[in-house]
Order: structure tokens, then sequence, then C-alpha cells
């Protein structure tokens, strides 16, 4: 018997791949589920022998380097016959404590899941709500979270989830208690399988949550949501939901740095020289007030303290950064040419039919 052929790996499968695929394997041609069919039991059994010795790194160097195992149930050339512990099997694939109640080894706590949302630039300083939806594990609706329905005590372990087995060796009488192989240590039966579920007491349903953005989130940032994720097995709690936000950084001019907001503001040439106070129109932030100097160059910053973005640990907010940018007219009235030409005159600037003065007065 070619072991890895038997649990459908590669010679150099790792122990995670052999443990995923003997669990989907045995749940297959558990006789549970296939009312005792006499060639589904010895695949069982094949399945099972195949994992004892793959799962154990000294049998797997021995099986790999001589083709058999010796000691091992079902290997010729000698030896005498061991048990492959179940209990040690199933304990790897559901937790619990060795010496715990059989029942509680199907028992796990769900798997988390991550969400990738992506958010504008004003849903991240303000804050908002977002539905989403994602696929994820609920509980199986047809049979409540069990494996199937008419659920009754394991008449080959009578409930206890073990079963204990006396053999003649040459060192005496071996005795020894393993978990049930009809019930996988639950110590229940059922007359007929879940078919919504096939017996895994889950089902994958599109699930659909609101999510609570909350102010001064930033690109990268992660929340979680907990027991959103996966549904539990059993007693077990619900896996938790990790969402990952996305941010856009900059919408029609106004750039998020940190909890710091910036814009580039133009002026009138005009503005800049006499100086001004006047009203502008943000975009996402509306209106504000700022006063610019008299005597204002290009490239000058104004800052307003505190009217950045919320820090999303506490109360405090960043600051908003107005960079002012002259703006310089390309066409004038005939009224403002004089005016500029006079300017220039007065000024002994060296001006050509009007043209360039305004690189010679303010460049």
């Amino acid at each position: 018997m070619d072991y890895y052929s038997v649990l459908g790996v590669e010679r150099w499968a790792s122990k995670d791949d052999i443990k995923r695929a003997y669990r989907k394997l045995a749940m297959q041609y558990h006789p549970d589920r296939n009312g005792g069919d006499a060639a589904s039991e010895k695949k069982f059994k094949e399945v099972n022998e195949a994992y004892s010795v793959l799962s154990d790194d000294a049998k797997r160097q021995q099986y790999d380097t001589f083709g058999s195992v010796w000691g091992a149930s079902g290997f010729g050339g000698g030896g005498f016959n061991v048990d492959v512990d179940l209990w040690d099997i199933f304990e790897s694939f559901f937790g619990g404590g060795m010496w715990g109640s059989a029942r509680r080894s199907t028992e796990r706590r769900g798997e988390d899941l991550e969400y990738s949302l992506h958010i504008d630039l004003k849903t991240s300083i303000f804050w908002g709500k977002e539905t989403i939806r994602f696929v994820a594990q609920e509980a199986c609706d047809g049979c409540d979270g069990e494996w199937g329905s008419g659920k009754k005590q394991c008449p080959n372990c009578g409930g206890t989830g073990r079963v204990t087995t006396t053999k003649q060796s040459v060192f005496g009488v071996i005795q020894k208690t393993l978990t049930c192989s009809q019930c996988s240590g639950t110590g229940e039966s059922f007359e007929h399988i879940c078919s919504s579920c096939s017996g895994e007491k889950r089902v994958k349903k599109e699930k659909e949550i609101v999510v609570d953005i909350p102010a001064g989130i930033n690109d990268g940032m992660i929340i979680k949501l907990s027991e959103e994720g996966n549904a539990g097995v059993g007693m077990k709690a619900s896996g938790d939901l990790y969402i990952r936000f996305s941010v856009d950084l900059e919408e029609k001019g106004l750039k998020r740095e940190g909890e710091d907001l910036y814009y580039d503001l133009e002026i009138d040439v005009i503005e800049a020289i006499l100086g001004t106070k006047k009203e502008i129109s943000l975009p996402i932030l509306g209106k504000r007030m700022i006063e610019i100097a008299a005597g204002t160059s290009h490239g000058t910053v104004i800052k307003l303290s505190g009217d950045g973005v919320k820090h999303i640990h506490s109360e405090t907010k960043g600051d908003l950064y107005i960079t002012l940018e002259l703006k310089i007219p390309k066409k004038l009235s005939k009224a403002e040419r004089e005016l500029y030409e006079n300017i220039a005159k007065e000024r002994k600037l060296n001006v050509k039919n009007g043209k360039g003065i305004f690189e010679k007065l303010f460049g």
C-alpha cells in the first residue's frame, strides 16, 4: 500500500498538507456517512493507517527508506501489531486536553477573516457608515449545528466516545483505550447525515453588516470587529473580522498627510500687494476666513491650527496649511494696462509694449 497515494499527497508533502488530506478523507469515508458500506469502511481504515505513519516523523522516515514500518499495524516482515490511536489524530484537528471529554474534542473557535474597505477622503476626515458583504461560515440551518438528524447514543462506544481493545502479544495482554472510530469521539450517532453541510456543521453564506467608520481612520489602518468572522463549532465562539482600510488621500486639491491637511490657494496679485481678509471655500471642509498680510509673496503658507483631521485615538486634531499662489492675469483691460504701464514708468522698469510687466513687478 502506497500511503502517499492513499492520502492523495506528494512524497514531499508537509505535515499540514498530510493533516488536511487526512481530515477530508476521514470525513468522506466515515462509516456514519456511508451507512455501513464495507468498501467505505475499508477505505476509512486505510486512510487512518496511512495517516498514523506519515504523521509520525520516525515512522515516515522508516517508510520512505524501507517501504514499510516495523511494529505498525498491517505490515509484514515480523514484529507485532500496534493499534493506531485515533484519539491523538482527532486531538490534532479539534483541540482540547488529552484527558478532556471526547465531545469537546470536536469543538473549535471560528476562524478570523479579513476584509479590505476603500473609503474617500471626506469619510476619513469626519466619520461614516458602510454596508459590507462577504462570505463567511455560518451555523448550518439544516441541522442546527449538528451533524445530522435522529441523534442517538453511539452503539459502538455506548456514548463514551472511547473504546477499549485487548490483544495478545509476545509481551502478554495489551489493553489500549482509543477514540471511537464510529463517532469520532463525540459519543453520538445520527440516523441521517445533514445534506446541507455534509456533517461539517457549518455552511458558507453571504453575510452583511454595517461598519461604523471612526473619524481619523487612515490608509492601511485595521480595526477589529469581535466575533464577526467564521462561526465557531459546538460551544466555541466565532472568529473576528479585521477590516483593513484603503483611504483616498487627495480630493479636488485637498491633501492629507497624517492628521494635517494641505491646500494650494490662488490669490490676485493686488490682494497680495495690499493685503486683505477674505472668506474662501475649500473642498470637503467648506468655508474658512483667512487674513492675507500686505506684501505677501508667492508660496506664503497660512496655518489654521486645529483645523485638520481628528486623531483616531484622541480628541486632538491636526492643522490645515494653505499655500498662497499669486495669480498673474493673462488678459488686461485698456485701463488696467495703462495703470500698470504708469507703475512701470514710475519704477523705471524697461518693459516692451506693456508685455512682461508682471514678471518685472513680481518676479
